[in-house]
């Protein structure tokens, strides 16, 4: 007697981020453990040779955290090299990072990673991904782009561009240099060399069939406040690098509590959900806000929810919200 299996797709979900409409994919619980094998046994050991250690998304021990300490550690050393903050900054965005990776490049490239790889597993990975971009193709009518929400398209997405990396770093000698996805900076002391290098970073971008966002790359002065991962930075004269959260964060997150309240009068979330989720975002931006800022966001949670967060193992962070609270 024969055994009807029946195929299970996945879900397909568009969230809004900042302004950007994102194509998600969630695979079910088969195709995720598929995904992690691949990628935790052979994919990840297998590209991060060709990685350079600024490359810090989507990697063990790496993130948004150590990207940002990257930029300091790298604004730092500048200075103790030049004694001075005259110097420029170029920052790079892919657009569309995702969305306009070739399938069929990608798979040249992903091949030519994995060419240490014992030859029945690198047979075995190519055919996944292959089959990834087959679905992914089906999908979007296209053969260009890969879902953000799968593990492969993570180490797609830190090694495709890889050859840039090591034409910055390497060919070009620029020793200041970090990518964080599809966001990338150079520092260094002549604008010249950075126009000309973004000129020879397009046309490696051109043979990868990636495009350079030209409205958010640009030049900027050290001095001058920059944007790098949404925190803004300067170096001063003393060598002092200033850090500090946008003020699109902050209103993003006033907009969000406004809404948590709407949530919750209706019933739809529970304040210990609209509590947890609060504590999780002032503990990842408090070092990044004013002292005003902090007392403005405390003041707006407690004049929407009439409860002061209760901290645990938090003394500083509670202390700096409780700070000239004004309770009723």
């Amino acid at each position: 007697m024969k055994k009807h299996i029946s195929r299970q797709s996945g879900t397909c979900f568009v969230i809004k981020e900042r302004g950007k409409k994102r194509n998600i994919t969630a695979h079910i619980m088969a195709d995720k453990t598929v995904n992690h094998l691949l990628c935790d046994k052979i994919l990840s050991p297998a590209i991060s040779p060709f990685l350079i250690h600024d490359n810090g998304a989507s990697q063990r021990r790496k993130g948004v955290i150590f990207s940002r300490k990257r930029i300091e550690t790298h604004l730092h050393r500048y200075y103790r090299e030049h004694k001075t903050n005259e110097g420029y900054i170029l920052l790079m965005d892919f657009s569309r990072y995702y969305e306009s990776i070739p399938h069929k490049k990608c798979l040249e490239v992903m091949n030519g990673l994995l060419r240490n790889v014992d030859n029945e597993e690198r047979a075995m990975s190519m055919w996944i991904l292959k089959n990834l971009f087959q679905v992914s193709g089906i999908e979007t009518n296209t053969d260009r782009g890969i879902s953000i929400g799968t593990q492969p398209s993570q180490n797609i997405g830190i090694a495709y561009p890889s050859i840039i990396d090591n034409y910055i770093k390497i060919v070009k000698k620029c020793k200041y240099y970090g990518r964080y996805s599809d966001d990338s900076y150079i520092i260094h002391e002549s604008k010249e060399f950075l126009n000309k290098i973004l000129e020879e970073i397009i046309k490696i971008a051109d043979e990868l069939n990636l495009v350079i966002n030209p409205r958010k790359t640009h030049i900027e002065k050290l001095s001058r406040t920059f944007k790098f991962l949404q925190l803004k930075y300067s170096l001063t004269e003393t060598g002092r690098v200033v850090r500090r959260i946008t003020s699109k964060s902050i209103t993003r997150e006033r907009r969000r509590l406004k809404a948590y309240k709407r949530l919750l009068d209706k019933e739809r979330l529970t304040y210990k959900e609209i509590e947890n989720i609060f504590k999780g975002w002032m503990a990842s931006n408090y070092k990044n806000m004013s002292m005003k800022q902090i007392i403005n966001m405390s003041q707006l949670y407690y004049d929407l929810f009439h409860i002061i967060p209760k901290w645990k193992n938090h003394g500083k962070l509670r202390y700096l919200m409780n700070h000239n609270l004004k309770v009723y």
